[in-house]
């Protein structure tokens, strides 16, 4: 019974955000997505009928690991804290408000606390022992403590700082507050009265964070001055200093106060208080946010991306675990312990704080696989056959566009970031611009670079494209060029280089081959005669800045994006508008036109997709399903399906067909519902904006349903209706077979 009830809690609190809006969720959502070991699973699964079927590659079926996800903060999450029993959470946010939470329910305990008028950031928050304060440090610069005690609030502010409050901390006995600024001094206060105890003079930049012992006696410091100062709290003299190479971001003593853990970019150092001798150095893959160590001190955490790098320190600190914190759609600030070390509270700047269980951090557990690569730009091969993508991670991978998220190993790693992607017409060669300023050509069969990196432009190279015969090569760069390039050869053109006013973000070719066009930071779309270099027609202005442009079929329209949240259509020859595609609530990343020249996608830094008439103007659909900016969109040759590669680390397959008819009739259709369906804030929503499904945080960046017909990439969450059918809308009860 006792495990039944804590599973029906997990299950209640982790499932929350869809029973409230919607009871009949419970079942339709909530009991699919369960953890299938939990006794409410496996009492409740066996009575039900015409459910979801959910099937998942690369991710560990939920299980019971995300606990529950608060939101209400309406700005990124800076730090979270427990009170010392476990039963509340305190949290801060660039929104200006400090929010308790029960740690049960998941429920606001009191109204926000609210630090300032105008605009306020909370940087940090503290829980101190006697459970009854919280104290918050103030981008303005002041630290409030407030009394939350049986659900009053009293607030005392404490002034004294001049710029930015990034850390407070109890002390253990809960007498004092220290608190650590962007002006240099770590300050010590009284917490009962608010008075300024002492003022601690020494580093020379601002200090990032501050940590008590777990004596009290000493106050440890840290700052961008690359020193770890030691302080004694009563008389403010300074014990010890330790120097770094590069500056410090976070710190803490361990539970036994034997060691000090200092986070340092890429590196974390553990130094030894009494002597002031670093004892060990771990290294991470990317950049450190936050530390801490695990409760019973055998472990050291640090939070980096969307994830959890931890290492058990004894007998040396040489294991190293990655735990994924999957669900948050921006990075995590920091993650912290309950006191009984069984549950992971995780703070991000996607507004929300979500509570873990614990025991996947248990020693044994295999690490998730790394996260996926940052798309940054994407091609369709001109048979179909497959996708090349770039990523943030400097891999060209090739992607198989017919099954699954079936993929072939990365053609190539560079060691150089680049920005671009272009795969010649005949599929045999691959372009990629790297951060040396040089172009790249690669072989796809067997990812071998092809003769020599091409040199000419002066500084970094923002895109690449071939010719439509595949005969040239064209490179838009930041030195204001646009260089071409022979393929054969790879020696520049003579006609070249092409200049501009400004950099250059994007390059195009007319299908003929005839035209080069280009655009950037001025706003202006270039056009030359590839023949002779000279300018074909007056440039055109179109916005403050162009990110993409695009061809139409025929070559006498070009298509453009760029960050005034707009698309452009024009006239080639005469320069004057067509039509204005509105509708994007952020810049347009990438435009592509289909090869009937009937239909163009968009792809937005708002997440969406979006189809448009390319005769009308008329928006026709709005594919929503990534989860963060979406950087490149490429028909398939038979204009069935549209690509589109993301921030968000995925590559998705829509069906253009189903996206254009939202007008099916699926009233009585669950199944024609789901697949016609669009994420909207968690939700498979239907054509009339019926709520078909809630698919939990964790899942939705990889989520295949609905319109999306395929996630490529490691980790895919495919749904679809199970073959008894699905029971939704009026008749959603006869999912109940008993």
């Amino acid at each position: 019974m006792s495990q039944f009830l804590y599973d029906a809690s997990s299950f209640v609190a982790s499932s929350r955000e869809a029973i409230e809006l919607s009871a009949p969720h419970i079942y339709l959502s909530a009991l699919p997505f369960a953890d299938r070991s939990s006794l409410v699973y496996q009492d409740f699964a066996s009575h039900c009928t015409g459910l979801i079927t959910i099937d998942i590659f690369g991710i560990g079926q939920r299980g019971g690991k995300a606990i529950m996800t608060l939101t209400g903060h309406g700005g990124a999450v800076s730090s979270v804290a427990y009170s010392p029993d476990g039963l509340m959470l305190a949290s801060g946010s660039s929104d200006g408000t400090v929010r308790i939470w029960d740690t049960l329910t998941g429920e606001e305990t009191i109204s926000p606390l609210v630090s300032g008028s105008g605009y306020v950031c909370v940087v940090s928050v503290d829980f101190a022992s006697n459970n009854k304060w919280v104290a918050s440090g103030t981008s303005a610069g002041f630290v409030c403590i407030w009394n939350v005690k049986s659900g009053q609030k009293s607030l005392r502010r404490l002034e004294g700082h001049r710029s930015y409050v990034n850390s407070v901390v109890f002390s253990p006995d809960s007498f004092r507050l220290a608190s650590a600024s962007d002006d240099t001094t770590v300050r010590l206060w009284n917490a009962e009265t608010g008075g300024q105890l002492r003022v601690l003079i020494g580093h020379a930049s601002s200090a990032e964070g501050v940590a008590f012992s777990p004596d009290g006696d000493i106050v440890a410091s840290i700052s961008s001055d690359q020193t770890i100062r030691l302080w004694h709290s009563t008389t403010g003299q300074v014990a010890r200093k330790m120097i770094n190479d590069v500056g410090l971001l976070s710190i803490v003593f361990s539970p036994d106060g034997k060691m000090i853990a200092v986070a340092s970019e890429f590196w974390i150092k553990l130094w030894r208080p009494q002597t002031g001798e670093q004892v060990a150095m771990l290294k991470a893959e990317n950049y450190i946010y936050s530390i801490q160590f695990m409760p019973d001190g055998q472990s050291l955490v640090a939070v980096h991306d969307q994830g959890l790098l931890i290492w058990a320190l004894h007998p040396v600190p040489t294991k190293k675990l990655w735990i994924d914190l999957g669900g948050h759609s921006e990075y995590v600030h920091l993650a912290t312990f309950s006191p009984d070390g069984q549950y992971i509270a995780s703070a991000s700047n996607d507004d929300a704080i979500r509570i873990w269980s614990a025991g996947s951090v248990q020693p044994g557990i295999q690490p998730s696989p790394a996260p996926e690569d940052r798309i940054q730009s994407m091609t369709v091969s001109r048979d179909g056959t497959f996708i090349i993508s770039w990523s943030y991670y400097r891999l060209v991978r090739m992607w198989n566009a017919c099954t699954s998220g079936e993929t072939f190993p990365p053609l190539c790693e560079h060691s150089l970031w680049a920005t671009s992607v272009a795969i010649a017409p005949s599929g045999r060669l691959i372009a990629s611009v790297l951060a040396d300023d040089t172009v790249r050509l690669w072989d796809t069969q067997s990812g071998v670079a092809v003769g020599e990196p091409m040199r000419g432009h002066t500084d970094g190279v923002n895109a690449v494209t071939f010719s439509d015969d595949g005969r040239w090569l064209a490179s838009a760069s930041k030195d204001k060029a646009v260089c071409m390039w022979d393929v054969t050869t790879q020696q520049m053109l003579p006609v070249g280089p092409l200049l501009c006013n400004d950099e250059v973000a994007t390059v195009s070719f007319s299908p003929d081959s005839k035209l080069v066009a280009a655009g950037g930071e001025d706003g202006l779309i270039h056009l030359w005669w590839t023949d002779t270099g000279e300018q074909a027609y007056k440039p055109c202005k179109v916005s403050t800045m162009i990110h993409s442009l695009a061809f139409s079929p025929d070559g006498t329209h070009i298509l453009s994006g760029g960050d005034d949240d707009e698309a452009h259509i024009w006239h080639v020859s005469t320069g004057s508008p067509i039509h204005l595609l509105q509708g994007n609530t952020n810049w347009v990343c990438s435009v592509a036109w289909s090869l009937n020249g009937c239909l163009i996608a968009t792809g937005s830094r708002d997440d969406t997709v979006r189809l448009w008439d390319a005769m009308t103007g008329e928006e026709l659909a709005k594919l929503c399903g990534h989860t963060h900016w979406v950087t490149a969109v490429a028909f398939t040759p038979d204009g069935r399906f549209i690509v589109s590669g993301s921030d968000d680390s995925t590559i998705r397959k829509w069906d253009v067909e189903a996206a254009c008819n939202t007008a099916w009739e699926c009233d009585n259709d669950p199944v024609a519902a789901l697949a016609s369906a669009n994420m909207e804030e968690g939700w498979l929503v239907g054509s009339y904006g019926e709520l078909i499904l809630w698919v939990p945080a964790e899942y939705r960046q990889y989520l295949q349903a609905g319109l999306c017909t395929q996630v490529f990439g490691e980790r895919r969450v495919v749904i679809s209706a199970s073959d008894q059918g699905l029971y939704a809308g009026s008749d959603w009860t006869a999912c109940w077979s008993d």
